[in-house]
């Protein structure tokens, strides 16, 4: 019988603060404002009002701009 592994990190949450790091340094505090039911993707809102979707890369583990992997990321807080 093979073990269940769990993620090894918690799933985002709609509500949950994050920081969208732009290529050249730049970083902008973001809120989580949609999840899919997956955990795979989500939009979050930046301070200013920008929405932005991205997507839990394969490659790298990591959100990254939905259809843009060399695109801003997205790094969760907590």
């Amino acid at each position: 019988m093979r073990a269940v592994s769990s993620p090894s990190r918690r799933p985002p949450t709609v509500g949950q603060s994050a920081r969208v790091r732009f290529f050249g340094g730049e970083v902008h505090a973001a809120t989580i404002i949609e999840v899919a039911a997956d955990g795979r993707s989500l939009v979050a809102e930046t301070r200013s009002g920008e929405r932005l979707a991205f997507a839990l890369s394969g490659a790298t583990a990591r959100f990254v701009l939905a259809g843009d992997a060399h695109g801003p990321r997205l790094e969760l807080d907590g």
